[in-house]
Order: C-alpha cells, then structure tokens, then sequence
C-alpha cells in the first residue's frame, strides 16, 4: 500500500521492483520493531521437527531415496510462471511464522544472518537452522504444490 501512495516519489534510480522491496522490508522491519516495543513478538520456538528432518537423510548424510529433491526443469522458466508463484505463496503460508519471517528477510529481501540476528534476537546458529528448516519446507511443498499439482 506504502508503494502505491508513494509512487510518485520513484525516482528510477533502482528497478522498480527493487524499489517496492526496499518499501516492503523496511514496513515489515518497522512491525517487527513496533511489536517488540509493545511485547506481542515472541521469540522463536524450536519447531519439534527435527526427527522429521533426521528421516529425510542416510546416515552418511545423504538424501534418502524418497526425499531427494525432483528436477524443476528449467528454473528461468518457473520463475516466470504464474502458477509457480501461486505455489510459493501457499507454501510460505503453511511455513511456521518464525521460518517465514526468517526466510523472506534472508532470501526475499536481502539480508544478512548478522541483521537477521540482530533485529530478531537470536544466535546466528539458530538463524541458520530455522533457514534449514524452511528451505527444506519449502522445496517439499512446491515439490508437492506445483510439480505435482497438490497445492497445500
């Protein structure tokens, strides 16, 4: 919405996708720092899936057979594709709020474990786990959601 009522104010100086991210993670930065202030932030909890995670993996840490990630195909090509997006936002949706949020400020907007860290108040450890996690998360429900045509 911040991008829209400013929009008159794009300069060009960056692609304007660029520009309504810059927007978009400072809002979500500022709701962050907001709901700290006011006590409804909760840290991180641990997810309880670990055994989950311990499945998917041989004991020389290789993929077990059924977990291995499938071929996507070309990925230039599922970037563009609506239905690839569609997928990915109901699977960022069904990610636990803490690895959503983890996620998206890593991956989606650009920063670094230190920042993370730091905005979050958690160990660098635990950052890169919950990215782990959510990766893996990921990839199992756009696996499901748009090679397979399950989504959930």
């Amino acid at each position: 919405m911040s991008a829209i009522e400013k929009n008159d104010s794009f300069a060009g100086r960056s692609g304007y996708e660029t520009w309504v991210f810059g927007i978009l993670k400072y809002k979500i930065l500022d709701t962050m720092r907001a709901q700290k202030r006011q006590g409804r932030w909760q840290p991180l909890a641990d997810e309880n899936d670990d055994e989950a995670i311990d499945r998917q993996f041989q004991q020389n840490g290789r993929w077990q057979q059924e977990a291995r990630p499938q071929s996507w195909g070309e990925p230039e090509a599922a970037f563009e594709t609506e239905r690839f997006w569609q997928v990915f936002d109901a699977c960022m949706i069904a990610l636990p709020d803490s690895a959503a949020r983890i996620f998206s400020l890593r991956e989606l907007m650009g920063l670094s474990t230190e920042e993370i860290c730091r905005e979050l108040g958690i160990k660098e450890n635990n950052c890169w786990v919950m990215l782990h996690r959510a990766r893996l998360r990921l990839r199992a429900c756009i696996e499901r959601g748009w090679l397979e045509g399950d989504a959930s």
